[in-house]
């Protein structure tokens, strides 16, 4: 999506705390458990969404595509390899809020 500079809002789901120690440039932070009270906030329901955490051992981000879908938002993907792939395949990391 990025190399075709397609729109898309990417949350990192996994804590504030290890979304501030690095997370894929552009990224905002939801955390999973506070995905319920914020979404409205941050997401329009037309967004194509793309939700991620730390690595495919890492269940946050496939709860997080479920409970977007539970709220209504029905264009999301779930970038199951995370941050671990991301850093692996030697992409940008932020740091910081």
């Amino acid at each position: 999506m990025m190399d075709h500079n397609e729109r898309f809002v990417l949350l990192d789901v996994r804590s504030a705390e290890d979304y501030s120690q690095g997370h894929i440039r552009g990224a905002k932070s939801l955390p999973l458990d506070e995905i319920e009270a914020k979404a409205s906030q941050m997401l329009k329901s037309s967004d194509n969404i793309v939700v991620y955490c730390g690595s495919y051992v890492c269940m946050a981000s496939t709860n997080a595509y479920k409970e977007l879908n539970k709220l209504g938002y029905t264009n999301v993907h779930d970038y199951k390899g995370g941050m671990q792939e991301w850093i692996t395949a030697g992409f940008p990391v932020e740091h910081g809020k």
